[in-house]
């Protein structure tokens, strides 16, 4: 308990220390009623010394007598363990009979889900107290001995509580069965009852504390109300606070208060200590919410600042070769110890008249931890029809920078320094100061048009809500004002499309009403915060050539939040580096790509991959024995609504991989390559068509049929923080397909996990860690350490890259590549991003509605591509070169126009 209570501060350990202290209390007094009350419950006298009825609070009786003549303390003693008694049992016996079942329901779901669903509801649905009564009568409470009755009284609030647990553990167990946790067990052939209780439950857990303390106080409040309705356990057999209670409601009219005020008070402070642990327990036991001591950065960030580190500790930055890189100029390049202030190449720039400025911005986070400084003297400057890029990694400070200046923090954040717009200090506004610029003078793009626009109205709605908050127009003329700005971003249909709901648009034309949105007042400047992220390459260059039009035609200055380098060298006209909240350098986009000078740009510009300089080289020629992966005319089709027709996610697909080979997949959002992935690995069964893995046919074979099978592949999922089990440390997830294929003995285990940490490059103390305490970068080392326990034939790596920064992003990349060069597996590597597969790849497969519409060798199918899908697809992707991106713009010429 001091464990636990160690791990909390302030109000939440004030809180949790009170209410164990109060629980322990009465657990005390259940364990050593006989020994601590002066008398037993029922007596009324010691041998001929009777003690009278309804006596005072005295040296004998502290709390007085009944009107029975019993001593109040005593009951009041005996009462705390008859509820710890029948609370105890109430909730174990909830647990045991709701727990499991919701796990099945939930994990099985059909049929017997919706069953299930029903009766639990209609039991829900009644009153508890009520319910807790008709049991009670059923079973005969009232009439037994202290054991049965006892029993009774817990079996009649179980009743009550089992559904509350079916209900939560179900849906909870709906929601976990379908994180890629879950599926990286099934892929190593993890059996159904490991699944459900190794991985599901241990993450549905976290919740049975609240509910098991919630319910004991319920539990007290129904054993007090069937106590005092005459309907709880025998008078004779044991004490009850309720029944005391009612014997006291007479006594109350007669000015007697203390038999009814003591078991008053028991039954206020037993519920008050269990809801105060409930109501705090769960953050304390939640993994995830656990650290260890040594700073208060992220994982992620001390691997970005690793990465600063080596970049600022090379002997020699760049030298000749950055001269090379800006075309011969010779720049000279400082030494990293002397870079103790931003490199701003274009200095001239800070004296000009600027639409939007910040001046030694400070941000600084009140949390629990300490103090957070997130913001270190941040100053840059954009000008009119000005596109600034901001770019850096996680923790960098970027999107923070932003926020401050439209005082969009929250109230735990303080900030200092000076934000203008023009000539009107922006810091320091009043939110009731700040409405008629928000909008209006500045507007944000944000990063996720999905979260950013409200579900439950139309866009036009909330089109026409931004500009009648600073427009005095009617709601025709917004209307009609809403309309022609969705015909200005590019969105078809506008008259029609205005009174969609956000679900009904795709990526793409929710990103356009978010950009309609932000212009609809003609700001001076927009803020756009990774606008792009979440879109396909096609959609995010029509998007990119959007915020390029609107700039040229409303002169609106852009400050553009990113960590997308090829979007930089698309748009910007000058960079601001950013790392650890502080600017680092400061240059007009072409010299920084040309010839950066601090040494963390250069690192971070080298990290970039690019398209069109792959190094992967062809595998020699195999033989047709050595083919790993065969899929043949693969069809995956998913059942559509009542009414409506199935939708074929893969349509026809067929290739192969041979030994050594990396085949990379590559599509945009929908394509249905993921689906491959999956269904090579039996992670979805096929409609028709079929997957031979090492000559095996694996396509049809049941789960049972498939388990021995599994060890001839392994699965690197997209999201590694999803894909490990947060309740289980770094040992247990890389040792998983070890255990469940039982190959090796407990020590044989734990050593090979230490040699397949080694492999990938991590310390062997990060054995005993959990996944949350490692950044991106280590968690999918970790993944692939998972992937290669058995030594498989075929690697599948969906997306494995995508969830991290640049640079780390290039070393995972550059182990990925050393591991296969070693290992020789098979791979098809899963990827959206061609300019990585251009790095790995030697052949590569593009896919679209379903159907693979190229494949070839890597060079001839990024270099020379056949169909017009492709060469969209190729011409779409920025690359981190502004002289060459332009040559790439003018190329494009009309490819794009109809992207959307």
């Amino acid at each position: 308990m001091l464990s636990t209570i160690r791990k909390t501060r302030g109000l939440q350990r004030v809180m949790l220390f009170a209410g164990f202290a109060i629980v322990l209390f009465f657990i005390v007094l259940a364990i050593f009623a006989p020994l601590l009350a002066p008398y037993g419950f029922n007596a009324d006298r010691v041998g001929n010394d009777v003690f009278g009825t309804l006596q005072h609070p005295s040296a004998q009786h502290w709390f007085g007598t009944t009107v029975g003549g019993q001593d109040v303390l005593s009951r009041v003693i005996y009462g705390a363990r008859t509820a710890v008694i029948v609370i105890i049992v109430a909730v174990i016996i909830s647990i045991v009979v709701g727990v499991p079942i919701g796990l099945i329901s939930g994990f099985i779901g059909g049929a017997l889900d919706r069953g299930l669903v029903l009766i639990m509801d209609a039991m829900y649905s009644f009153p508890s107290l009520l319910l807790a009564i008709v049991v009670s009568i059923i079973i005969g409470g009232g009439q037994s001995g202290a054991v049965n009755g006892i029993m009774a009284a817990a079996i009649s609030i179980t009743v009550v509580f089992i559904p509350q647990y079916f209900r939560v553990v179900r849906n909870a167990t709906v929601a976990v069965k379908v994180e890629p946790y879950v599926d990286a067990a099934r892929v190593v052939g993890a059996r159904t009852p490991r699944i459900l209780f190794k991985h599901i439950l241990s993450n549905v857990a976290g919740t049975l504390p609240v509910i098991a303390t919630l319910n004991a106080s319920e539990a007290i409040l129904t054993l007090a109300a069937l106590g005092f309705l005459g309907l709880g356990i025998e008078p004779s057999a044991a004490a009850e606070w309720g029944y005391d209670l009612n014997r006291a409601l007479s006594d109350a009219t007669n000015g007697i208060w203390w038999t009814g005020l003591y078991p008053g008070l028991a039954i206020v402070l037993m519920v008050l200590g269990v809801t105060l642990v409930g109501e705090s327990l769960n953050d304390v036991l939640n993994p995830l919410l656990r650290t260890r001591a040594g700073g208060g950065a992220s994982a992620d960030e001390k691997e970005v600042a690793g990465e600063f580190e080596a970049a600022v500790s090379t002997d020699s930055v760049a030298g000749p070769d950055a001269a090379d890189a800006a075309g011969g100029a010779a720049t000279k390049i400082k030494d990293p110890a002397e870079i103790t202030e931003p490199v701003v190449v274009d200095a001239e720039k800070r004296q000009r008249v600027a639409t939007l400025s910040l001046q030694d911005l400070t941000v600084r986070f009140d949390t629990d931890a300490g103090i957070v400084h997130a913001v270190n003297g941040v100053s840059f400057a954009v000008e009119e029809g000005e596109v600034v890029a901001v770019v850096g990694e996680s923790g960098s400070g970027k999107s923070v920078s932003s926020r401050a200046m439209l005082g969009l923090l929250p109230s735990t954040a303080h900030t200092t320094g000076s934000a203008r717009l023009r000539d009107r200090e922006l810091l320091g506004l009043s939110p009731r100061a700040l409405r008629p610029i928000r909008g209006d003078q500045v507007s944000m793009i944000f990063q996720e048009p999905s979260t950013a626009l409200n579900p439950v109205y139309t866009v036009g709605w909330q089109i026409c809500e931004g500009i009648r908050a600073h427009r005095k127009i009617s709601r025709k003329e917004a209307r009609q004002r809403a309309i022609e700005l969705l015909e200005l971003v590019g969105l078809p249909d506008p008259e029609r499309r205005v009174d969609y709901y956000p679900h009904q648009l795709s990526g793409g034309q929710k990103q356009r009403v978010v950009i309609a949105m932000a212009i609809s007042c003609e700001p001076d400047v927009i803020i756009a915060d990774e606008p792009t992220t979440a879109l396909d390459v096609t959609v995010q260059a029509a998007i990119l050539e959007l915020l390029l039009s609107l700039r040229d035609r409303l002169g609106t200055a852009i400050v553009l939040i990113t960590h997308n380098m090829g979007v930089v060298a698309d748009v910007a006209d000058r960079v601001v580096v950013m790392y650890q909240g502080r600017v680092v350098e400061e240059a007009p986009v072409d010299a920084l790509f040309a010839a950066p000078q601090h040494p963390y740009t250069q690192r971070l510009l080298d990290a970039v991959p690019h398209l069109g300089r792959g190094v992967a080289a062809t595998p020699a020629a195999q033989t047709q024995e050595q083919i790993v992966l065969t899929v043949d005319d693969l069809v995956v089709e998913f059942p559509g609504r009542l009414g409506q027709p199935s939708f074929r996610a893969v349509d026809g697909v067929s290739f192969e991989i041979r030994r050594g080979e990396v085949l990379g997949l590559v599509g945009e959002s929908g394509s249905g390559k993921s689906t491959v992935g999956r269904t090579t690995v039996g992670l979805q069964k096929p409609t028709s068509g079929s997957v031979t893995v090492s000559g095996t046919e694996i396509s049809q074979l049941t789960d049972a049929q498939l388990r021995t099978h599994r060890g001839h592949f392994g699965f690197v999922f997209q999201d590694p923080a999803a894909s490990l089990n947060p309740h289980l440390t770094i040992t247990d997830c890389v040792a998983e397909p070890l255990h469940v294929q039982g190959r090796l003995s407990a020590g044989e285990q734990r050593a090979k996990v230490r040699q397949l940490l080694d492999r990938v490059q991590l310390p062997g103390n990060y054995a005993d860690r959990y996944p949350h305490e490692l950044s991106g970068g280590q968690r999918q080392r970790v993944s692939l350490a998972r992937a290669l326990a058995l030594d498989p034939e075929l690697l599948i790596a969906d997306e494995p890259t995508s969830a991290l920064d640049v640079s780390v992003q290039a070393r995972v990349l550059e182990l990925f590549d050393e591991l296969q060069s070693e290992l020789q597996f098979a791979c098809l590597f899963i990827s959206h991003d061609l300019a990585v597969v251009d790095s790995l790849a030697h052949r590569v497969a593009v896919m679209q509605y379903g159907e693979i519409v190229e494949i070839g060798p890597a060079h001839q199918v990024l270099n020379d591509p056949q169909q017009d899908y492709t060469k969209r697809l190729i011409a779409a992707v920025p690359v981190p070169d502004p002289v060459e991106q332009r040559h790439r713009r003018e190329a494009r010429g009309k490819l794009l126009t109809d992207v959307s």
